[in-house]
């Protein structure tokens, strides 16, 4: 095909194309509640043995800063928990979730405590919050009645610990570098565990498992200093003295404004024009955030954002939507949900950031638990 003819007709294809493809796309892009399915269908299918999920093998020839195994237990701890939280609204209509869930239930009851890895590095912090998150919800599920008492003593146990991690500023960290001290310096807590800590201990709380009032005010404190007057939360308190570093500003903030937020939000301290702005800023920037995920380098993409912060932001920020007037919310609960599925894998995992054998776990975990609060899993 030649002269302006064959030209022309070439034009039309190469116009045609883009259309054609989107199209293609649309057509294939799962619907949040049979994403949702397909996940919990995963982590069924995905259980080891012993109840917990996740494993310390990994395929690179090296991995994040450990300080000891014992960090390694902690991140087991710390799946295993996601998964189970995951698992609860599942399990009420799906025999398969619940004895995945039993024995999750039985696994993290059966485990002795997670510990700090050595003086400065004490990932556990995670562990104590999401065993609490879990704990707590388990202590509302009436299939577990029976177990109260042990799963109360759990919860009072995690809670205790959870307060002994907390920094001399108010806030939660997983690094104390330099220091070292039974209880952290502060120096390196970092506002995006702060406001995940807090989360936790409310929701302990609502179920009758209160700690000292002085360590919630003291913690709301640290994220009011370091909440900036943009909406953007500074990355940890030792780059409190910098505010214009890239990791502080709204953009590199978009995966952990929403836990600040909701806690600031849920003790009375944030208005509910703050919690939107939070997720709609999210919803604007996400692709600065969505191109760290999967990266197998904390803070390597831009705005030194990183991957693990990815489907962690999306859970807190569908729990802010979910507190928000229906009417208020629709469009960007939409928008979270289609997003979310969209980056499902073939098998019916996610991960945002490769963490030894837990990622997919924990990323899967995290998934399901926005589109349960976004309440997609409702549709079918």
């Amino acid at each position: 095909m030649t002269g302006r003819r064959g030209i022309a007709a070439i034009a039309l294809l190469l116009l045609a194309a883009p259309r054609a493809a989107a199209q293609e796309v649309a057509a294939q892009e799962p619907d949040p509640a049979g994403a949702h399915a397909r996940g919990v269908a995963w982590l069924v299918a995905r259980q080891n043995g012993d109840g917990s999920w996740g494993s310390f093998h990994s395929t690179r020839p090296g991995e994040i800063y450990l300080g000891t195994v014992a960090s390694l237990r902690a991140f087991g701890q710390a799946t295993t928990a996601l998964c189970a939280l995951a698992l609860q609204r599942p399990a009420r209509h799906d025999p398969a979730a619940r004895a995945a869930l039993d024995r999750a239930v039985e696994r993290l009851l059966a485990d002795p405590p997670a510990r700090r890895a050595q003086g400065d590095t004490f990932y556990d912090t995670w562990t104590h919050v999401y065993l609490v998150e879990a704990l707590a919800a388990l202590e509302h599920d009436p299939a577990y009645a029976e177990r109260r008492a042990a799963l109360g003593e759990a919860l009072r146990r995690e809670v205790a610990l959870l307060c002994e991690r907390q920094g001399a500023d108010g806030g939660w960290g997983y690094y104390d570098f330099d220091f070292g001290l039974r209880r952290p310096s502060g120096l390196e807590s970092t506002s995006f565990l702060t406001g995940a800590a807090l989360l936790a201990l409310q929701a302990a709380a609502e179920v009758g498992v209160t700690c000292d009032a002085r360590v919630v005010e003291a913690g709301l404190r640290c994220l009011e200093r370091l909440r900036l007057p943009d909406g953007a939360f500074v990355y940890g308190t030792y780059l409190q003295p910098y505010p214009a570093h890239l990791a502080n500003r709204a953009k590199g903030s978009l995966g952990r404004a929403q836990p600040c937020e909701l806690a600031l939000w849920s003790h009375g301290r944030s208005t509910p024009e703050r919690l939107q702005a939070a997720v709609e800023r999210l919803r604007e920037h996400h692709h600065f955030l969505a191109i760290g995920r999967g990266r197998p380098y904390p803070h390597e993409a831009w705005y030194a954002t990183a991957g693990y912060y990815v489907l962690f932001g999306r859970y807190y920020a569908a729990r802010a939507l979910a507190v928000l007037p229906e009417d208020e919310r629709a469009d960007a609960a939409a928008w979270l949900a289609a997003t979310t599925a969209r980056d499902q894998g073939p098998a019916g995992s996610w991960f945002d950031f490769p963490l030894y054998g837990f990622h997919e776990a924990y990323g899967t975990a995290f998934a399901l638990l926005a589109l349960q609060a976004l309440r997609v899993d409702e549709v079918r």
